[in-house]
């Protein structure tokens, strides 16, 4: 299948999620202050789409959950890791949060959309690999998934056992 057929039988939805993921991943590269509603945006929307993973898939229930939970695990811990509550500022009285620049959120977000999108085109012209491609989709899943929920729970921690600072100053 060529590459042009392949584009104009991808859905626009998938164009536009690609788009906000990239530009939320720039602005990421600033540092910023934002309203906590905003910081939980991207989160909200890979551990929808990570959970989402594990119910589409057609196959052994039991099997699916035990890749999708080993992704999450992995995820998970990767999510933790990559968060650093001691970068952040947080105003409790405005409910902001100031974080530090990073090009980590902009490679993640295409990190994992990528993943999806390459083992769903995959699916989509090879046949033959269809089986194999949805298996590690469902890793992909998984891994999205807990790779936020392990942030939101660092995030959360942090921001419980952070200072008030003021930041309504700074708010973007």
């Amino acid at each position: 299948m060529p590459l042009s057929a392949l584009f104009s039988q991808t859905p626009l939805w998938v164009f536009a999620l690609l788009a906000l993921l990239v530009w939320l991943g720039i602005k990421r590269l600033q540092a910023r202050t934002t309203p906590l509603t905003r910081v939980w945006m991207v989160p909200a929307v890979f551990i929808v789409w990570g959970v989402s993973g594990l119910f589409a898939r057609g196959g052994a229930p039991i099997d699916i959950a035990a890749h999708w939970f080993a992704g999450a695990v992995l995820g998970g811990a990767l999510g933790a890791w990559s968060l650093s509550p001691a970068s952040l500022r947080f105003d409790h009285r405005n409910r902001l949060v100031h974080q530090p620049g990073s090009v980590l959120p902009l490679l993640r977000n295409l990190a994992i959309f990528l993943g999806h999108y390459v083992l769903q085109v995959i699916a989509a012209t090879q046949p033959h690999l269809r089986d194999s491609a949805m298996g590690w989709d469902v890793y992909v899943s998984g891994l999205s998934a807990g790779y936020f929920i392990g942030w939101s729970i660092r995030f959360v921690l942090g921001q419980r056992r952070a200072p008030q600072t003021d930041l309504f100053a700074s708010a973007a």
